[in-house]
Parts: structure tokens; sequence; C-alpha cells
């Protein structure tokens, strides 16, 4: 991905969001990244501002991911903030994202 593109996720989020009626924390945001290759500096950047800062936010972030190596970049994301987690399958993902309470879990 490049900059404009991340930049087009955030607003394409954030207006769905929006066209649903939902305001922050009345949502969940499901992230498949099958398929992704590893980012550059940048990008993770853009994509570390986006969970921290974005104007309406998730209740809850849950993130599949597809290869190994993309894993640390992945955490590096996620851990600005609380209520994500990362899974290898789209299941276990569901699976959090929907439960009443947030149940432990080892993130993967």
């Amino acid at each position: 991905m490049d900059i404009g593109e991340v930049a087009e996720f955030s607003r394409l989020e954030q207006q769905t969001v929006v066209e649903a009626g939902l305001g922050s924390g009345e949502f969940l945001l499901l992230i498949d990244t099958e398929g992704a290759v590893i980012q550059s500096q940048e990008v993770v950047s853009a994509f570390m501002g986006i969970v921290a800062n974005s104007a309406l936010k998730a209740r809850r972030i849950a993130v599949v991911r597809g290869g190994s190596l993309t894993r640390m970049q992945t955490q590096r994301i996620l851990m600005i903030r609380e209520g994500t987690a990362m899974f290898q399958t789209l299941a276990a993902a569901e699976q959090w994202l929907f439960a009443p309470e947030l149940p432990s879990h080892d993130q993967l």
C-alpha cells in the first residue's frame, strides 16, 4: 500500500460508519490481511495514526493476518490502543469481536 491508499481506507471506513448512523465506540472493525505483504514504515505509521486518532473509533478491532512476516508490523499497529487483537483465522476473529465481553485470548 501507499500513503494515499491508507488515507482512502480511513476515509471509507469513517464514511461507512457515518452512513450507518453510528458513532465512536458503536461499531466493530474486522480487517482481513490475507495476502498482505510487509509495508513501508510510512504506511505502518499511517495505520498507527488511524488506529490512535480516528474521529470515530471502533469498539473492537480484530485483524486476521495471513502470513507470519506481517505479524510484527500488525502488532506494532495494534498495541497502541485497547480493544484490539490479531488472529490467524476469520472464525476466531469473529468469535472475539462478537463476544459480549472481551474474553482473554492469546494474540496469535
